[in-house]
């Protein structure tokens, strides 16, 4: 069997991608499904195994969660599921990333601009700390990697140029991430991880961070990379198709 056949029993009824089996009938199978979601795309992409159909399948179950205002939602909006967190962000912005879509990060871009940095999903226009995006600059230099990735085009090169302070922070965010933590910290990796794919291929100071940061990575978990790293964070079900088929390079 391959990816695309053993992810069919996680994927709920919005069409997202669950970390567990989900039962018949269930509509939404997790809280990061926007992330999981991208990330079996970024697999299949990484594996070889993409068909022309997956860019607009990506579209349509990505773009189904993001609302009018532009902003990421765990669910489709059209169903009220609470406040979005960053890491449905990371996941979706390197999952646009990869697969080469501008559409949906230059949306979540302009939104965040609108609104001053605060993507209330729930409340546009309201503040809440939760929402406030640009707390993390990594987050924002993740953004504009995603909607301005051409080497070829001035303009994405003018973009990113402006931005060189986020990818220098985010360069940083990468090189100190997981140096101390535990390796039962999965989600630093995860989100790290995120991080350095979004914007190693825009930034030359974010790809050397990358090596650093990987080898600690292999060093830590060792030579299966992030596989080793999924087998623990989906705990009790270690044989969840990411930690057999996750790619991390």
């Amino acid at each position: 069997m391959a990816l695309r056949d053993e992810i069919l029993p996680y994927v709920d009824g919005n069409d997202l991608v669950a970390p567990n089996p989900v039962s018949p009938g269930t509509l939404k199978g997790s809280d990061n499904g926007p992330m999981f979601t991208s990330e079996y795309f970024i697999m299949l992409l990484k594996l070889g195994q993409l068909i022309p159909s997956d860019t607009n399948d990506f579209q349509n179950r990505i773009g189904q969660c993001v609302n009018a205002a532009g902003m990421l939602c765990r669910v489709p909006a059209s169903q009220d599921d609470g406040q979005e967190e960053v890491d449905d962000y990371y996941g979706v912005l390197n999952g646009c990333k990869q697969m080469e879509n501008t559409s949906i990060p230059r949306t979540l871009l302009w939104s965040l601009i609108k609104h001053f940095g605060v993507m209330n999903n729930e409340n546009p226009g309201q503040f809440q700390w939760r929402a406030l995006m640009i707390r993390q600059p990594q987050l924002v230099a993740c953004m504009v990697a995603a909607a301005f990735p051409s080497w070829k085009n001035p303009l994405h090169i003018l973009a990113r140029a402006l931005c060189h302070p986020l990818f220098f922070y985010a360069a940083i965010c990468t090189l100190i991430a997981g140096m101390t933590a535990p390796t039962s910290d999965t989600d630093t990796r995860r989100l790290s991880w995120h991080v350095w794919q979004c914007t190693k291929g825009v930034s030359l100071l974010c790809w050397l961070a990358g090596k650093v940061w990987l080898n600690r990575l292999y060093k830590q978990y060792g030579p299966t990379g992030m596989k080793a790293v999924a087998a623990i964070y989906y705990q009790p079900h270690p044989v969840n198709p990411f930690s057999k088929y996750w790619v991390t390079e």
